[in-house]
């Protein structure tokens, strides 16, 4: 028997309803550490589980932060997942980060493999005096 509110304690927060948006923002947000290099966030372990009890909302600005803490209409986007990929389009980080990561993969494959090969038949030999 499950309630649909959290209760009077919590603000009658209603029961989480997990769209597909949803779930690929919470799935986000629980890999946010890969998102910037330079802030550290706690291990989370575990599978990824959704809120019992949550609410999606949009941050409206006051008048005073129409300059300070203001985004152009241009620049927001509709879910976290897409504000993200549209900033990374702009720093091409993942690109980058993909790039480095594969040619790390590669190094130790077949070609290398028959390069050191080539190099030991061809080079020193053993025994020699």
């Amino acid at each position: 028997k499950k309630k649909a509110t959290a209760g009077k304690a919590w603000y009658d927060l209603p029961r989480t309803n997990l769209t597909p948006e949803l779930k690929r923002d919470l799935q986000l947000l629980k890999m946010r550490n890969v998102l910037d290099p330079h802030r550290h966030y706690k291990k989370d372990g575990g599978k990824m589980k959704a809120p019992e009890y949550s609410q999606v909302g949009t941050i409206v600005e006051g008048a005073a932060e129409f300059f300070s803490g203001r985004i152009e209409n241009k620049q927001r986007k509709k879910t976290l997942v897409e504000e993200v990929l549209a900033g990374e389009r702009h720093t091409g980080r993942f690109k980058k980060k993909y790039g480095e990561v594969q040619n790390h993969k590669s190094s130790g494959k077949r070609a290398y493999y028959k390069d050191v090969l080539a190099k030991r038949k061809g080079g020193v030999k053993k025994g020699g005096g």
